[in-house]
């Protein structure tokens, strides 16, 4: 690892993210924006659609670099690296995908399986053992013989959250983990994660919308909107701290420092009325 890719070890943070600008197509998703992951903790991020939430996701595992700013991992800067030291990085990342994103040709066993066939030489007796102790950890070692067309929504979450665990990553990545459940399954999926951060000594980065399946699981909240972070703190106080912002989103208002109106032009103007005038 060079110098120049590496930062002083910082107990704390886990990801450190400094001054990151993005612009795509033209649109500024991230405006200088700083925020910090803590180590151990799970983290939430949260924000209106389209403000980046995803994206960011991406920047920490360096799918995506911004055109400004730095994003520190485990005392890394993940745009500074080479792409050997890349794949090494992800490799102690777990990510679970909004739609699960299981192989839909392979049963439970071998989806879970994929990454260590894909990625290690270790002997068929040990990717059996790793794979059913991390099914026996979501509670469906019995399902290992299913195919993903027989699991329901919340069964084939559990199954992706097996597979993303399978190296024992350091950093877990949930996008949109709490889609279309319903309510056993999302308690279910809630109890897994706060489980398995404590008993695996995990830290989690959530995107999600649900407050209140947030506010069950979540250590601390990041809201972002236009670029920043426009509020941040406990899951439980964050609600209520009065800003137009947090009062926006989590009162569910249709307009406000988010406008119901897309920028456009004139609207009197836009119909043919003479000078703009109706």
């Amino acid at each position: 690892m060079t110098d120049s890719a590496r930062t002083p070890s910082d107990d704390e943070a886990l990801v450190r993210v400094r001054g990151l600008t993005t612009v795509l197509s033209g649109k500024t998703i991230f405006d200088a924006l700083d925020l910090d992951i803590p180590r151990g903790r799970i983290t939430a991020i949260m924000g209106p659609s389209g403000t980046g939430k995803t994206t960011l996701l991406k920047h920490i595992t360096g799918q995506m670099r911004g055109d400004a700013g730095e994003v520190w991992v485990d005392g890394v800067n993940v745009p500074a690296l080479d792409r050997r030291q890349l794949f090494a990085l992800r490799e102690k990342i777990g990510y679970l995908f909004q739609n699960s994103a299981l192989l839909t040709d392979f049963d439970v066993f071998e989806n879970v399986a994929f990454p260590l066939r894909q990625h290690t030489d270790l002997p068929e007796e040990l990717i059996r053992n790793v794979v059913l102790t991390k099914l026996q950890a979501v509670g469906l070692r019995g399902a290992a013989g299913l195919m993903p067309s027989e699991l329901s929504g919340g069964m084939a979450r559990r199954v992706a959250l097996a597979r993303a665990i399978v190296f024992d990553p350091m950093l877990i990545l949930y996008d949109e983990p709490f889609v279309g459940l319903d309510p056993i399954a999302l308690n279910q999926v809630l109890k897994l994660i706060r489980t398995l951060n404590q008993t695996l000594g995990l830290t989690s980065v959530l995107v999600a919308h649900e407050l209140e399946a947030i506010k069950q699981v979540a250590d601390h909240i990041y809201l972002i909107a236009n670029g920043k972070v426009v509020a941040h703190g406990d899951p439980n106080a964050i609600a209520g701290d009065g800003s137009p912002w947090t009062r926006q989103f989590f009162g569910g208002e249709a307009d406000g420092p988010v406008p119901f109106q897309y920028p456009a032009g004139d609207y009197a103007q836009a119909l043919g009325f003479p000078g703009g005038a109706a």
